[in-house]
C-alpha cells in the first residue's frame, strides 16, 4: 500500500481535522464555533468535513480520527436508513373506518 505524504491536504483540509479533533462533540457551541472558526456554515462545513475524511491524504494524516469520523458517518447513516417515513396506518382512516 502506497503511503499518501500528509502534505497533499489543503490548509482548510488540516484545519477541519484539527478542529474535529480537538471538538469531538456535536452540539450548538460546535456550530457556533464553526461559524466563527470557518465562516461558514455548519452545513456546509460538514460537507467539507465529509469530503476530506474520505481522502486517502486524510487517512494518512490522522489514521485514529478519520476511522473514527467515518464509523460515526456510517452510524448516522445506517440509523437514518432503518427509520420508517410511512404514515401509520391509522394516520389516514376516518373516524368512522376506525
Amino acid at each position: 500500500m502506497t503511503t499518501i505524504p500528509a502534505d497533499e491536504l489543503s490548509e482548510l483540509a488540516k484545519h477541519v481535522l484539527a478542529f474535529e479533533h480537538d471538538r469531538a462533540r456535536h452540539d450548538r457551541t460546535k456550530e457556533a464555533e464553526i461559524r466563527v472558526e470557518f465562516d461558514m456554515s455548519p452545513a456546509r462545513y460538514y460537507q467539507v468535513l465529509n469530503r476530506v475524511i474520505d481522502t486517502p491524504a486524510a487517512l494518512a494524516y490522522d489514521p485514529q480520527l478519520v476511522g473514527r469520523l467515518q464509523r460515526l458517518r456510517r452510524s448516522r447513516t445506517s440509523a437514518r436508513a432503518a427509520r420508517s417515513f410511512v404514515a401509520p396506518v391509522d394516520a389516514h382512516r376516518t373516524e368512522e373506518e376506525r
